[in-house]
């Protein structure tokens, strides 16, 4: 998680906690276990396309430097294992370590980047989906695994940064293994 919040002055939190409805339990169970990414053959194509969108906004002198440090923002990861234990919610691309949050997060600090800065988070869970809003000094991140057919998760990454002159989105399709 800390190489997928550095950088560029983007750094991530986590969102608003919001209560275990019937359905949002549903959606655990639903959530729960490991997601592979699908059309990977034009994923990187995708990305490029996200990156580009941002770095024509910029300044043309800044562009240049710009665009390696937003495409090291955009990771890919292979295979999301997602899961609930001890009223915390666990994250984690490819075999990274494994992120976790307190499910009643809410805008506390979380946990400390590789470089020592405070990331603060909320997390919140509707019937189909969890958000984990991250946030430092550098800006925020908002993950989003949303459920979007029986075994289709639909993840979105939004960057936002005062040095960024629009948000670096993203969308990638996970089936479950």
């Amino acid at each position: 998680m800390n190489k997928l919040i550095g950088g560029v002055g983007v750094c991530a939190g986590i969102v608003v906690v919001m209560g275990f409805s019937a359905a949002a339990q549903a959606s655990s169970d639903d959530l729960a276990g490991k997601w592979v990414l699908q059309n990977a053959g034009s994923t990187q194509a995708t990305l490029d396309e996200a990156v580009e969108n941002v770095a024509q906004e910029m300044n043309f002198f800044i562009r240049a430097l710009a665009r390696p440090v937003l495409k090291k923002q955009t990771q890919i990861c292979q295979q999301w294992t997602l899961g609930w234990q001890a009223k915390q919610f666990q994250w984690q691309c490819d075999s990274a370590d494994m992120d976790s949050m307190p499910i009643a997060a809410k805008g506390d600090v979380f946990k400390q980047d590789e470089e020592g800065i405070d990331i603060s988070g909320t997390y919140q869970q509707t019937a189909d989906s969890v958000v984990l809003v991250l946030e430092s000094e550098r800006g925020k991140r908002t993950n989003t695994w949303k459920q979007v057919g029986e075994n289709e998760l639909l993840f979105t990454v939004k960057l936002e940064s005062e040095k960024l002159p629009t948000p670096l989105t993203w969308s990638l399709s996970y089936k479950k293994e």
